[in-house]
């Protein structure tokens, strides 16, 4: 193949992505335009094709949630904006926004977890993953340095400070992968229909075990077929079909 044919196909591997993100650009504006002037269905379908583009940004899927939001759909406007969360986890904007949306669905939450459990489920749920595979780092470079530095000085690496550098990124490593495996595990879903009639098997004409309205969030434990079991906050579980949810 002729060096300029070469170029021409690199050219086209590396620009194939830039172009899906120019595109995104271009539909999210127009989007901006048509929610400014209160066309909030054509907002929110250029906002769904900048998302069909790959593009993964909080304030794109925000935008989407405000607009399905103004366009009626409880539901899905609570899983855009779930969706936004997970990118940018303390967005003031995402979060007043879900919790407005929480008190209009039917189904009520139960009261958040208090006393010192709930401080330490909150404590230990705060920090994203991002920042504590960055705090893992700094403590390893800490605990180095600090061998280093003694060592250098010509004194003994067995030190309080490097015992406890290495604490630390023991303490925090174990954090990691304490949250990666209740995150990797965990499916959430959001009720997008009207209600579902969660059932005591995955078949509709298994015994009915409880009504679940539009907007509630739930957890997928496993999936036979175009069914789902799930359970509520409270711990009540039941089989949904497929339609009836939207996962997060």
């Amino acid at each position: 193949m002729r060096p300029s044919a070469w170029l021409i196909c690199v050219f086209c591997l590396l620009g194939s992505p830039l172009l899906a993100q120019s595109a995104a650009v271009g539909l999210y504006a127009e989007g901006n335009g048509l929610y400014r002037v209160g066309d909030y269905e054509g907002a929110r379908q250029r906002y769904e094709a900048a998302v069909a583009t790959g593009a993964q940004d909080p304030r794109l899927l925000y935008n989407l949630a405000n607009a399905t939001y103004k366009t009626g759909d409880l539901g899905r406007a609570i899983v855009w904006y779930e969706r936004a969360l997970r990118l940018a986890p303390r967005d003031e904007d995402i979060q007043a926004n879900l919790r407005f949306l929480r008190r209009l669905k039917k189904d009520r939450d139960p009261d958040p977890t208090s006393g010192i459990g709930g401080v330490l489920e909150r404590a230990f749920m705060w920090p994203t993953l991002n920042e504590l595979a960055l705090a893992w780092m700094v403590s390893l470079l800490a605990c180095f340095a600090t061998v280093s530095w003694r060592r250098w000085q010509g004194q003994s690496s067995l030190h309080s400070s490097v015992l406890g550098c290495a604490a630390v990124a023991l303490f925090v490593a174990l954090v990691a992968f304490t949250r990666f495996e209740a995150d990797a595990g965990r499916i959430e879903a959001v009720v997008t229909e009207v209600q579902g009639i969660a059932r005591s098997g995955p078949d509709g004409q298994e015994t009915e075990v409880f009504v679940i309205h539009e907007g509630t969030k739930v957890v997928v434990e496993r999936s036979e077929g175009t069914w789902h079991l799930v359970r509520l906050d409270s711990g009540l579980g039941g089989w949904l079909p497929s339609e009836v949810i939207t996962k997060i």
